[in-house]
């Protein structure tokens, strides 16, 4: 595995309109909001974002649009130094458009996902990329056909380059039944709280022993709960528990899940053990639901 390799992130970039309310409103009310703003989000973009605050290189690929929203999402994955030189750009696509109402009392976050026209990454855009460049690939849960032809082609180019092999990571959070053709792809699966209740399963603990089950050996099937932690099922079959890092308030729980994934590969992509990496992704969500957004995360690695 190349050292100084990048985390290549292949998924969603979406403009996120944020409104923080102190209750979520009622149907059909008028209610004055105590602040807005936009910022970048969808689950890849959201795991640069968290894996260049704790020091991994890395880069987003992904389809972009040229619209003004493209356009602020261009800028700040410029400002923060995250490579995009990969990506996709349509000139006649709208930007997708997530809608967020933040209730600050608890912290919960309510999302209205719009993507009306543009077009998700296709295998023959994702094999013009340079691997040689990469260290690790995670792939967001979308886009399935397409995925699976991209995991392929790493499979086969890890064949013919053993001492640069990239391992593979897979997450699958949306509870839809297409996703379940990639429970056997990839080194590690990041099972979702909402895929894993989808497939009647009422637990961490019970998702990743019933999966490991259904699915062939060799992979490492890791489980996040929310306030209850996250769980790692091992090649070896071994089962650790990791506890949440609860916060003393719970103030911004937007983009939680996408900080747990990416804290939790940063490690993985150093070579530390699954079960520690895990542990570390625990600590690294917790410390983000107390504070607004991604900025402070860097101050982990201080302590």
């Amino acid at each position: 595995m190349a050292e100084d390799g990048k985390i290549l992130f292949v998924g969603l970039c979406c403009l996120d309109i944020v409104s923080a309310c102190e209750y979520y409103p009622q149907e059909d009310s008028d209610q004055r909001c105590l602040y807005h703003h936009w910022q970048r989000g969808g689950n890849a973009s959201n795991n640069c974002t968290v894996a260049k605050r704790l020091g991994a290189p890395c880069e987003y690929f992904g389809t972009m649009s040229n619209d003004l929203g493209g356009h602020f999402l261009q800028n700040d994955l410029d400002s923060r130094a995250i490579c995009r030189d990969n990506c996709v750009f349509y000139d006649n696509c709208d930007s997708p458009v997530s809608t967020v109402v933040v209730n600050v009392n608890n912290g919960s976050r309510t999302i209205l996902h719009s993507n009306r026209n543009l077009p998700e990454p296709t295998f023959e855009q994702f094999a013009k990329l340079d691997l040689t460049k990469y260290k690790w690939v995670h792939f967001e849960g979308r886009n399935v056909t397409e995925v699976k032809k991209m995991i392929e082609y790493i499979k086969e180019w890890n064949l013919g380059h053993v001492s640069q092999r990239i391992p593979v990571s897979v997450e699958l959070e949306k509870p839809k039944r297409c996703l379940e053709e990639l429970l056997t792809y990839g080194d590690f699966l990041f099972v979702g709280k909402d895929f894993a209740r989808m497939r009647g399963y009422d637990s961490m603990e019970e998702t990743v022993k019933r999966l490991g089950d259904d699915i062939k050996l060799g992979v490492a099937i890791i489980c996040a709960w929310g306030e209850m932690g996250a769980c790692i099922r091992n090649v070896d079959g071994s089962i650790s528990v990791s506890p949440a890092n609860k916060p003393e308030k719970v103030i911004d729980t937007l983009g939680a899940g996408d900080t747990f994934v990416a804290a939790t590969i940063s490690m993985l992509s150093l070579e530390q053990k699954p079960e520690e990496a895990v542990k570390f992704g625990c600590r690294v969500a917790g410390f983000k639901c107390g504070r607004h957004g991604f900025e402070e995360l860097s101050s982990l690695l201080e302590k």
